[in-house]
Parts: C-alpha cells; sequence; structure tokens
C-alpha cells in the first residue's frame, strides 16, 4: 500500500483525516494561499456579474448557515476549521461554498445570468459497455479561467463515512469526485427562474453530502429529500454497475427530474432536458452551447461502440467543435476577462478500480496524470458493506 504521502499531481494533493473540525483546520493551514485567491476572485466576480459587493456576500452567506446546519452538521464544523486555519472569518468560507446562489441574489440577479460562464460536459458509461467492464464516470469542469489557480485535490480519510477524493476549488467542501463505497459524483449547474436570492442547502454542500453516501439509491434520496437553495444537475454512477442523472430546481423533492442511462451511456451539459423543466429554463437562451456539448459528448461516446476505452473518452473530452465553446473549452479574447470560461480540469474516474485520471487544465494540451485511490486505502474501506 502507499506510503500515505501526497503525490505529484499537478494540483496541490491535500491528505485530511481526523474529525470534521481538524480536517477542515488542516485544509485551511495547507490551502491557506489557494483560498486566499479565491476571496480575492470572488471579490471581483460578484461585483461584476451581480452588483454584490464581498461585504454584502458575507453577510449573505450566514443566512446558509442554519440550512446547513439542519442537513449537514458536520459540513459546519468543516467550514469552521477551514476558516480557523486560513485564519479568515467563518463567514468567507461559508461564501465560497454559496457561491453559486450569492450571484444570484445580488442587486443586478439579470446581468449575473447574462454574464455568468457555463459549466461543464459530465458522462457516465455502464460495465456493458467499457472495454474492461468497469463503470467510469468524468466530466470536463469549465469554470473562470482563474480557478486554475485555485483549484485543489482533496484526498479525505473517514472512520464514521466513506472516505473520498474529489477536486475542488479552494475552501469548497467537494466538487467532482468519488468515494471508497463506490459512487462517482459528477455535476453541471443549472438555472431555474425560480432560483433567485432562495434560501436552503448550498449546491456545493450537496455534493459534498453526495460523496457521505454508500450506494446510489442512498444519493438519489439525499437529493431528493434536501431543501435545495439553488438548481443543479447531478450525474451520478456506483461500481456496482448503475447510473442516474438528477436534474433539479430549488426547493422540495418535486423539482426533481431522474433518468436513467440510454444504450450503457449518460451525458450532461448546462441545460434542462425535462421536459417539466424546460419552460424555466433561464439560461439556455444566453448560452446555447450547451446543447451542442452535449451532443458533442454524446457522439463521441456512441462513435466507440459497446466497447469504451479510456482512451475513447479523453478523446471525446478534448473535442473542439464549436469552438471556442467547446466541450473543451479555452478563454475567449473578445469576452470580457469575467466572463470568459475555459476547462480547469478534465476528470475521468474507474469507480471499479478506484482510479482516478485528470489534467490540471484543458485536457487537449495537458497531461492526464494518473491517481491509484485504491492504492491508498485499506482493503476493507475500498468498498464498504451495505
Amino acid at each position: 500500500m502507499n506510503d500515505g504521502g501526497p503525490v505529484d499531481l499537478g494540483l496541490p494533493h491535500l491528505i485530511l483525516s481526523g474529525t470534521p473540525y481538524e480536517r477542515g483546520r488542516r485544509y485551511g493551514q495547507l490551502a491557506r494561499d489557494r483560498i486566499a485567491c479565491s476571496i480575492a476572485n470572488y471579490r471581483e466576480v460578484f461585483k461584476h456579474r451581480a452588483a454584490l459587493e464581498w461585504p454584502d456576500a458575507v453577510r449573505r452567506a450566514l443566512d446558509f448557515e442554519p440550512h446547513i446546519a439542519a442537513f449537514a452538521p458536520d459540513c459546519v464544523e468543516e467550514i469552521r476549521g477551514i476558516a480557523d486555519g486560513a485564519v479568515i472569518p467563518k463567514a468567507e468560507v461559508l461564501a465560497l461554498n454559496a457561491r453559486s446562489e450569492l450571484m444570484f441574489s445580488g442587486a443586478d440577479a439579470s446581468r449575473a445570468l447574462e454574464t455568468m460562464a457555463c459549466e461543464c460536459t459530465s458522462f457516465a458509461v455502464l460495465p456493458e459497455y467499457t472495454a474492461n467492464g468497469h463503470t467510469l464516470i468524468g466530466q470536463n469542469w469549465d469554470w473562470l479561467p482563474f480557478a486554475r489557480e485555485t483549484a485543489v485535490l482533496l484526498e479525505v480519510h473517514r472512520d464514521n463515512l466513506p472516505s473520498f477524493v474529489t477536486v475542488a476549488e479552494a475552501g469548497h467542501l467537494a466538487k467532482v469526485g468519488f468515494n471508497a463505497a463506490g459512487l462517482g459524483v459528477c455535476t453541471n449547474t443549472l438555472v431555474s427562474e425560480i432560483d433567485f436570492g432562495r434560501l436552503g442547502v448550498p449546491y456545493h454542500i450537496l455534493l459534498r453530502a453526495l460523496l457521505d453516501t454508500e450506494t446510489i439509491s442512498c444519493a438519489v434520496r439525499t437529493i431528493n429529500l434536501a431543501p435545495r437553495a439553488f438548481s443543479a444537475n447531478y450525474l451520478l454512477a456506483h461500481s456496482d454497475g448503475f447510473a442516474v442523472n438528477l436534474e433539479t430546481t430549488s426547493g422540495d423533492a418535486s423539482g426533481v427530474s431522474t433518468t436513467l442511462p440510454r444504450d450503457g451511456v449518460l451525458a450532461h451539459a448546462n441545460h434542462y432536458l425535462a421536459q417539466a423543466f424546460t419552460a424555466g429554463d433561464a439560461r439556455i437562451a444566453q448560452h446555447p452551447h450547451s446543447l451542442f456539448r452535449l451532443d458533442a459528448m454524446r457522439r463521441g461516446l456512441k462513435s466507440a461502440g459497446s466497447s469504451i476505452t479510456i482512451e475513447d473518452v479523453r478523446s471525446t473530452l478534448c473535442d473542439h467543435g464549436n469552438a471556442p465553446d467547446a466541450v473543451c473549452s479555452h478563454p475567449d479574447p473578445r469576452v470580457q476577462p469575467l466572463e470568459r470560461r475555459t476547462t480547469v480540469v478534465s476528470v475521468i474516474a474507474d469507480l471499479d478500480a478506484a482510479e482516478m485520471w485528470f489534467t490540471a487544465g484543458p485536457p487537449c494540451a495537458e497531461q492526464y496524470r494518473h491517481f491509484a485511490y485504491g492504492a491508498r486505502l485499506p482493503p476493507a474501506r475500498m468498498r464498504l458493506v451495505h
């Protein structure tokens, strides 16, 4: 087994263990500079996109704390620990974890919609359609270019819940990743007309809560029962050989639409597909390239037939059709800097082998690094009994 030390992966590799507060505090200490960079950039992003000044964002972020505490109390402890470790107010860490919600609570929410960069093209492939008979999941995470300087790889070891690995923005509790029970989590932002200024559990806290679950059915229940503050798409897969996509609006279980794979493949981008939600999609008119990224993802995987390999997935994630608004995204120099988008990280995970491949930047230009997470776990923790 690996000695447990950090691995050179092109991103800061933070290994966290202990109580929720202890994990958070260590996270804050190790990522202090990247957290400060994230805060400095979101000061400008909030102001430019939603006429929201940072002190107002921090004040509003506190309104989410009781909702997080009621839903996932460990997350509040970790946020408190991050703040102490980074030597910043807890409310600033809350603001980072509620950044999606806060961008649509400012004085100019309509501008936030117009200028918000689309994020992410995701996929899952069932074992019957992969060359090695394993379940694959992954995505290109697209966001503002500064996130390349704030992204981190978190390797979190726990005794009472599944350990997990995730790529996230510094200060966030989770983004894209998988856990020791075999559950993989990918995501796409969505925006519904009912989202603006709503309180509840923030989107990025839900991503972390999914990594607390051991089965795909438990993960689906988590999304349905959560009082969600914002819309999002959650694409989930499990090493048991199942995958599911959940489109959500803010609110309760009535705002969840579930889709299972077709011909062994799931794919999603940044627009609603469920008929019940398409009329309320607040984003697609401004950002129609989501349609074509989804089409490129589906066609790329379909062209590989019924024996999809890691290399087939890599090739699809490097697609430049409809550039610069492609699956593999690069900043458009014609666009205002705070409105540009790029592929920050590309992720592919083999859930059976507990392995991840990812890039620190667009996959066409950066090497995929291999992270054998399963080799870093005691055998009994690679797969929890459930």
